[in-house]
């Protein structure tokens, strides 16, 4: 009589899927994009036609922003001149940014 093999395992051994923990910092490509900006908040002065608004930061700068996401949406939330927003602004480009956040 010929011998049988031995069973196989059913499963596979678990691989953990996070990093070493003395690993090196993730490099610019894997970083997500909450790290590749910054929240700030700011005040707009000019509402252009292109849906584009240029927000004077509470540090000073000037920043051509954009509205996020649902804000674009069925434009139920409306941006004015003088209106308090919170912006996120890209660390790539100090004069580009998404507002997140109106304050009424």
């Amino acid at each position: 009589m010929a011998r049988k093999p031995p069973p196989r395992p059913k499963s596979r051994p678990a691989v953990s899927s996070r990093p070493a923990p003395n690993s090196a910092p993730p490099k610019d490509k894997e970083r997500s994009a909450e790290d590749q900006t910054f929240r700030t908040r700011g005040t707009v002065k000019l509402v252009s036609r292109d849906a584009t608004f240029i927000v004077e930061t509470d540090q000073g700068l000037e920043v051509i922003a954009r509205a996020a996401g649902r804000m674009r949406r069925g434009r139920k939330i409306r941006i004015l001149a003088g209106d308090t927003v919170d912006l996120e602004v890209s660390l790539y480009d100090l004069t580009k940014g998404r507002i997140l956040w109106r304050y009424v």
